[in-house]
C-alpha cells in the first residue's frame, strides 16, 4: 500500500470507531442527534452528507449552522445540550476548540456526549509536524476525527466535507451517491490545489468513488466561468492577468470577435462556455497564448492557468450551477453567508425546486454585494499595509458574513489591488458583540516561504493577552478581536509573520 492508501485505511478504522460510538449512544440513550456546523460551502456540504445519511437511516437529526465556534457560543450550545439531552456532531469546525468542547460538555454533574468530524488544526497545534497530535489523537479516540491525526494533510487532501462523507460511507456504502458534495465541499475550500486545478491525497479518493458511480465526469477545459457570457468570464477571471482584457469586458469582446466566435447562440441567449465547441475552445486557446506572448507573459503560466480539469455533474442540468463543482460550491457559499444557510443545506441533500429557485435568487443578490465591497475597496484604497501584513476594514460595507469571501478574491487576485507577497487579514465589525471578526489569507507562495496564519493568528492572541479562540490552516484561518484590541492584535501578527519568515530564511 502505499502512504495515502495507508492513512485513508488508519482514517477509516477511527470512523469506523466513531460509527460505533455514535450508534451505541443514540441506542442506549434517549438523546437527541443535533448537527452544528459551519456556514461556508465546506459547511453546508458537510451538514447536508449528515443530514441526508440520518435521514435514510430513519434517525431523527436537526441541523444548525454557525458562523463560527466561538467561546461564548460553546457555553450557550453546552446548557442546551444538557437541558435538552443532546449527542451533538460538530462537522467543520471542533478540533480548534476541543479544549473548550471538554470543558463545557464533560462536567462533573453532566456528560453530553459529542462527536467531532473537522479538518483544521486542532487547538494548540501550531502545524502537522507538531509532535503533540498523537497525544491528542489517543486521548480523544472515539469523538475526535481530524485527518492530521493520520498525516493527512486537512488543508489540502481533504475537507469537512469529505470526512463527513467518509462517515456516512461506513454507515451504508450505498451513500456514495454523496460523493459530488464532498467535492463540492473540497472545491469551495479551494483544495483542488494539484495539477490543472485537480484534486491530490483523500480527496482524489472521493472523485474516483464519484466517477465509479458514474456521477461526475472530470474534462479538460477551459478555467473560465462555464455560466457567465464568455467575454465576462474571461475579463473577470482570477486565473489569469491579461493586460488590457482583464476587467474589461468590452474589450475582450472585440477580441473575440477578431478570433471569430459567436457571441449568441440562434436561440438569441448570450453564449457561455458550455456552448462553445471544441474547436472554439481551441481557438481561444491559442489566441490567448498569442496574446500574452506579446506582453511577454511567462507562457508557463498562461498554460497552466487557462487549461484546468473541471468536474462535472452528470445528472444536473448542463447550465445550471449546479452541473460543475465550482460554480455549485459558489451557490452554497452565496446560501451561508447571506443568512440563508438552510437553503444551502436543502440543495446539499437534493432539493431542486423551492431551496434551488430561491437560491439562484440569492445567488443574484450576493453577487451585487460582492461586486460593490471589490469595487469600494478598489476607489477608496481600503488596504493598508505594515511591514509583514496588509489588511482592510469592512466598515458599514462587509459584514463578517462576507470578510472571508473577500480576502480570499483579494488574495487570489494579479491585478495589483493588494501585494501579493503579503498575507492579507480583513476585519469586519460586530457592533452587537463589541468585536472584529478577522479572516486571514496567504498564497500558496507566502505559505512556502514559511507563514503558518493559523499559528500566528493563536501566537498573536496570546501576545494580545485575549483569550479569543482562533487558527484554521497556515494558507486561511480566522477569530475574532474585542474592537479596542484590534490595532495591537495586527500589530503583534506582523511580528508574527516577520518571525515565521525570517525563521524560514535563516534555515535555507
Amino acid at each position: 500500500m502505499n502512504e495515502v492508501s495507508d492513512s485513508l485505511q488508519l482514517l477509516i478504522e477511527s470512523l469506523r470507531l466513531a460509527k460505533k460510538f455514535l450508534l451505541d449512544t443514540l441506542e442506549k440513550s434517549n438523546l437527541n442527534l443535533n448537527i452544528y456546523t459551519h456556514l461556508d460551502a465546506d459547511g453546508l456540504s458537510s451538514g447536508a452528507i449528515l443530514g441526508k445519511t440520518f435521514l435514510r437511516k430513519r434517525i431523527p437529526f436537526q441541523i444548525r449552522v454557525l458562523k463560527q465556534l466561538e467561546k461564548e457560543e460553546i457555553i450557550k450550545l453546552a446548557k442546551d445540550a444538557i437541558d435538552g439531552a443532546k449527542f451533538i456532531i460538530f462537522s467543520d469546525f471542533g478540533s480548534g476548540q476541543y479544549l473548550e468542547l471538554i470543558n463545557h460538555f464533560q462536567l462533573d454533574e453532566a456528560q453530553v456526549p459529542f462527536l467531532i468530524l473537522d479538518h483544521h488544526l486542532p487547538q494548540e497545534v501550531s502545524n502537522k509536524e507538531d509532535p503533540n497530535i498523537e497525544k491528542i489523537h489517543q486521548d480523544s479516540i472515539p469523538w475526535h476525527i481530524n485527518p492530521y491525526f493520520y498525516g493527512i494533510d486537512g488543508s489540502t487532501e481533504i475537507s469537512g466535507s469529505g470526512l463527513c462523507y467518509l462517515f456516512s460511507k461506513i454507515i451504508d456504502k450505498k451513500n456514495v451517491d454523496l460523493s459530488p458534495i464532498a467535492l463540492v465541499g473540497a472545491t469551495g475550500d479551494i483544495q483542488n490545489r494539484g495539477s490543472n486545478h485537480s484534486f491530490t491525497g483523500i480527496n482524489s479518493y472521493i472523485l474516483k468513488d464519484a466517477i465509479e458511480a458514474d456521477l461526475i465526469d472530470e474534462v479538460d477545459d477551459l478555467s473560465f466561468s462555464p455560466i457567465k457570457p464568455i467575454n465576462e468570464a474571461i475579463a473577470y477571471s482570477n486565473n489569469i492577468n491579461l493586460p488590457g482584457l482583464t476587467g474589461n469586458s468590452s474589450t475582450t469582446l472585440k477580441f473575440l470577435k477578431t478570433i471569430g466566435i459567436l457571441m449568441e447562440n440562434p436561440d438569441g441567449n448570450i453564449r457561455t462556455l458550455n456552448d462553445l465547441t471544441q474547436s472554439e475552445k481551441r481557438d481561444i486557446s491559442s489566441k490567448i497564448i498569442e496574446y500574452a506572448l506579446k506582453y511577454e507573459i511567462d507562457p508557463d503560466i498562461i498554460t497552466q492557468n487557462l487549461i484546468i480539469n473541471r468536474y462535472i455533474l452528470k445528472n444536473e442540468v448542463v447550465g445550471s450551477e449546479l452541473h460543475e463543482l465550482k460554480e455549485f460550491s459558489k451557490l452554497l457559499n452565496s446560501c451561508g453567508r447571506s443568512e440563508n444557510a438552510s437553503l444551502g443545506i436543502a440543495i446539499g441533500m437534493g432539493d431542486r425546486r423551492i431551496a434551488y429557485q430561491k437560491a439562484q435568487e440569492n445567488l443574484v443578490e450576493y453577487r451585487k454585494k460582492i461586486s460593490n465591497a471589490l469595487n469600494w475597496i478598489q476607489k477608496d484604497g481600503k488596504i493598508k499595509e505594515m511591514d509583514y501584513i496588509q489588511y482592510f476594514y469592512g466598515e458599514d460595507v462587509i459584514a463578517d458574513t462576507m470578510i472571508g469571501t473577500i480576502a480570499s478574491m483579494l488574495n487570489f487576485d494579479r491585478s495589483g489591488i493588494i501585494n501579493n507577497i503579503k498575507p492579507i487579514f480583513g476585519c469586519s465589525k460586530r457592533e452587537t458583540k463589541g468585536v472584529y471578526k478577522i479572516s486571514a489569507r496567504a498564497s500558496n507562495k507566502v505559505v512556502a516561504e514559511g507563514v503558518n496564519l493559523s499559528e500566528a493568528i493563536r501566537k498573536a492572541l496570546s501576545l494580545s493577552n485575549l483569550d479569543e479562540l482562533g487558527g484554521g490552516h497556515p494558507p486561511a484561518a480566522g477569530t475574532v478581536v474585542p474592537i479596542d484590541k484590534i490595532e495591537l492584535f495586527l500589530k503583534n501578527c506582523d511580528k508574527i509573520i516577520k518571525e515565521q519568515r525570517h525563521i524560514t530564511n535563516d534555515t535555507k
